[in-house]
């Protein structure tokens, strides 16, 4: 609950501050010192290294924050996010299946978890601007940004990994995945990063929350947040900006709000992965 309450009012931050708005450089750099705060923790007790697991850790990682990263990618080049907050929106979808293929579930769970994802989307494209699909290569990284979320953080749960060396792993495979893409950009832009201290912080918070609920929570429960963060900002932006509620709007937030509920409600899969007892 600490990490959705945090993502939703990163906007009102950034409204108050606009050097605040996550950028690559602010991504890689706090998800950096997100990584090194894990590490600095893991010295206050024992803790089993393990190789496998470190590696597994790195890609888990690397693949949870691609839509963070394709976010950021997408929004350097000025396109609009209500195509990616649908996108991620299916992110439950994939993780249940990734967890299924990975032995962590059946397909009968993962299938439940399909009608949650749809109907987030349904509620989004009734709350938000119908997104532009005309660009090719867009289209593709909104399909890749909930599917790479999803299996990375159904690999983060699986067992032999569930040390306490897997959280460190993974911000530390989020932040080779930021520098990657912000290499890339810069090369393509031909620009110089820059990075505000306030962002940084921001979004070594965010992506330290993330893992850790992953951790505790396991992946169907934790892509919930990509259902809960946009509910919560859009009953923000109603509160604050005094918008009046249509019937539109409520079927839409009604459709959020079953979506999220459902994805939160515990199954037996989703304990298991996050006590780390499936073995693979």
């Amino acid at each position: 609950m600490v990490l959705v309450l945090a993502g939703a009012s990163r906007w009102v931050v950034t409204e108050v501050r606009p050097d605040a708005e996550p950028t690559l450089s602010s991504l890689a750099m706090g998800c950096g010192w997100a990584a090194l705060v894990s590490l600095m923790l893991l010295r206050r007790g024992p803790a089993r290294v393990s190789l496998r697991s470190s590696w597994l850790g790195v890609l888990a990682g690397a693949m949870v924050f691609a839509g963070p990263a394709v976010g950021a990618l997408m929004h350097a080049r000025g396109l609009d996010g209500p195509g990616l907050t649908m996108a991620l929106a299916l992110t439950p979808v994939a993780a249940g299946i990734a967890s299924a293929a990975l032995g962590m579930g059946s397909l009968d769970g993962a299938a439940g978890r399909i009608w949650p994802g749809l109907a987030a989307v349904g509620g989004l494209l009734l709350v938000l601007a119908e997104p532009s699909l005309a660009n090719g290569r867009t289209d593709v990284a909104l399909l890749l940004a909930p599917v790479l979320t999803g299996v990375g953080a159904a690999l983060f749960c699986v067992r032999g990994g569930a040390t306490s060396w897997r959280a460190s792993s993974a911000l530390l495979g989020g932040t080779l995945v930021f520098a990657v893409a912000l290499t890339v950009e810069s090369v393509m832009t031909r620009t110089r990063p820059a990075v505000s201290l306030l962002a940084m912080a921001c979004d070594g918070l965010l992506a330290l929350l993330s893992i850790y609920a992953l951790q505790r929570l396991g992946a169907t429960r934790w892509s919930a947040q990509f259902t809960l963060l946009p509910l919560l900002v859009v009953l923000e932006g109603l509160v604050l900006a005094h918008q009046p509620l249509t019937l539109r709007w409520v079927v839409g937030i009604a459709l959020l709000l079953l979506a999220s509920v459902y994805l939160l409600l515990p199954s037996t899969e989703d304990m298991e992965q996050a006590v780390g007892v499936v073995p693979r």
